[in-house]
C-alpha cells in the first residue's frame, strides 16, 4: 500500500512528511499583460510525528501564510532531502505537533517551472496555451509544477478555479474532473476526485480557435464510457479515425484486462511528440496513442504506491503495446537467465521521485523473461489481468508485483528481481 517516505533530519529540523487533505487553488490569466497569478490553499495533516511539513512547488512564491500567521517566502526554502537536488522539497520552518491539522496559503506568479523539462505558459494575441505537461522521467514533474503538491503516494480533493481575463478571444478547458463553465469561454471551476494524487490531474487550456474536439461513446467489457477528443493546433492526422481508434483501444484493454475504472476517457492530441499518461485520460500524439490508453489500466488504474514504482506500468506498457522504446517487440516471450546486463528500475531513495528510463528497454525485456517463465505471453496477459483485478483503483508496489508474479511463474523472482529491478550486478564481496 502507499505510504509517505521517512523523516529526514536537516541542521537541526526534523522535516516530516504531510497527508493533504484538500488544495484549492484558483488561477487567472492576462494574455495583455502575459500575467498568471495564483492564490492557493492546502488543508493538511501531520499524520505521524512532529517536525516541520515538507511539500513541493516549483514556483517562487511571493507570499505565504500557515495558519493565518505570515511567514516569508526563504521560510518555506528548497531542502535536498538525500535523493539529490532535483528531487528536492520544501520545508516549512515552522515546528508543528504530530497529528495537527494545518492550513497553508500561498500567492504567487506562475513562470516556467523550476524542474527539468518544464515549458513555459503560451502566450499569444489574447490568449493563452497552458497544460499541466506532467511527466514521470524527471523529479519535480507532477502537479507540483504549478500547485503546491505532495509526492504521488497521497490522495487528495483538488478544486481548481480557472479564468482568462482583459480578451474577448473565447477559450476552452479540457480537463479529467467535474468541469462548470462559469463565464462560457473564460472562467471555470474544476473538480477532481478524492482519489485522484499528484499524477492524476489533466488540465489543458487553449483558444477555442485553436482546437477541435470529437466525442463518441463506446461499449467496454459492457460498459458504456464516453469519449472525448481534442486535436490542438498543427495536430496531423485524421481526428474522426484517432477517435475510433481510441475508442477501439478502449474496448480492447477493457476486454482483456478488466474493466474501465470510472465513466468517460478524455485524449487530447498534440502535434509535437509527446505521451503522458492521467487518471481515464491522456495528453499525446497518434502514434503513442495505444501506449497512452493502456496506462488508463496500469499506471493509473493501478498506480505506482510511490514515485520509484514508476518503472512497473511503463515495463507493462512496452511489453504489451507497440511501443517505440520496447526492447522487443509487443509479447514477446523470451528466456531470461542471469547472465544479461543488469539494470536499476527502482531508484533505491526513498525520496526518488522519477521513473528511470531503462524501464522502457530494459523494463518489457524483463517482462518478456517473465512472459516465458510463465508459460508465454497468454499467460503473463492472464496474470496482469489478475493483478488489475487485485489491485485497480489502488496502488501497488515493486514488492507486491514480485509476490504477485511468483504464483504464476512457479519460483522464486528474487534474483531476477535482484538484477534486473535493483540493479545488483552480484559481483560484490
Amino acid at each position: 500500500m502507499p505510504s509517505a517516505p521517512p523523516p529526514v533530519a536537516l541542521s537541526g529540523r526534523l522535516a516530516v512528511p504531510i497527508d493533504i487533505d484538500l488544495l484549492a487553488a484558483s488561477v487567472r490569466f492576462d494574455p495583455v499583460s502575459q500575467v498568471a497569478e495564483v492564490s492557493a490553499r492546502l488543508e493538511l495533516r501531520l499524520p505521524g510525528p512532529a517536525g516541520c511539513p515538507v511539500f513541493d512547488l516549483r514556483q517562487p512564491i511571493d507570499e505565504a501564510a500557515l495558519d493565518g500567521t505570515l511567514l516569508p517566502p526563504d521560510a518555506l526554502g528548497y531542502c535536498d532531502m538525500g535523493a539529490g537536488e532535483d528531487a528536492r522539497m520544501r520545508v516549512v520552518d515552522v515546528a508543528c505537533s504530530g497529528g495537527s491539522a494545518h492550513q497553508l496559503e500561498l500567492r504567487y506568479r506562475l513562470g516556467t517551472p523550476e524542474a527539468p523539462g518544464a515549458l513555459p505558459i503560451g502566450w499569444s494575441p489574447g490568449g493563452v496555451s497552458w497544460d499541466l505537461l506532467m511527466s514521470d522521467l524527471e523529479p519535480g514533474r507532477y502537479l507540483e509544477m504549478w500547485f503546491p503538491a505532495n509526492l504521488c503516494h497521497d490522495t487528495l480533493r483538488i478544486e481548481l478555479d480557472v479564468e482568462v481575463v482583459g480578451t474577448d478571444r473565447p477559450h476552452v478547458l479540457l480537463a479529467n474532473g467535474a468541469v462548470d463553465e462559469n463565464r462560457p469561454g473564460a472562467q471555470w471551476s474544476v473538480r477532481y476526485p478524492r482519489r485522484y494524487t499528484s499524477l492524476s490531474p489533466l488540465l489543458a487550456l487553449v483558444p477555442a480557435d485553436e482546437v477541435e474536439v470529437r466525442h463518441c461513446r463506446t461499449e467496454a467489457a459492457g460498459k458504456q464510457l464516453g469519449v472525448k477528443v481534442a486535436a490542438l493546433a498543427g495536430t496531423a492526422g485524421d481526428l474522426d479515425a484517432v477517435t475510433a481508434d481510441t475508442s477501439a483501444w478502449l474496448s480492447y484493454f477493457a476486454a482483456r484486462y478488466g474493466r474501465f475504472n470510472g465513466s468517460d476517457f478524455l485524449a487530447v492530441l498534440w502535434g509535437a511528440p509527446r505521451g503522458m499518461e492521467y487518471d481515464g485520460a491522456t495528453t499525446t500524439c497518434a502514434p503513442a496513442l495505444e501506449h497512452e490508453v493502456f496506462h488508463s489500466w496500469f499506471g493509473r488504474g493501478v498506480k505506482p504506491a510511490c514515485a520509484s514504482d514508476g518503472w512497473i506500468d511503463e515495463a507493462m506498457a512496452s511489453w504489451a503495446t507497440a511501443s517505440r522504446r520496447a526492447a522487443t517487440g509487443r509479447f514477446q516471450a523470451e528466456e531470461l537467465g542471469l547472465d544479461e546486463e543488469p539494470s536499476l528500475l527502482y531508484p533505491p531513495h526513498p525520496w526518488s521521485r522519477h521513473t528511470p528510463r531503462e524501464a522502457y528497454g530494459a523494463g518489457s525485456r524483463l517482462l518478456s523473461g517473465l512472459a516465458y517463465m510463465a508459460g508465454g505471453a497468454a499467460q503473463l496477459r492472464s496474470a496482469l489481468a489478475a493483478w488489475f483485478k487485485a489491485y485497480g483503483g489502488g496502488a501497488a508496489s515493486t514488492q507486491d508485483l514480485a509476490r504477485h508474479l511468483e504464483s504464476w511463474c512457479g519460483r522464486d523472482l528474487g534474483p531476477w528481481w535482484d538484477r534486473y529491478v535493483y540493479g545488483e550486478d552480484g559481483t560484490a564481496g
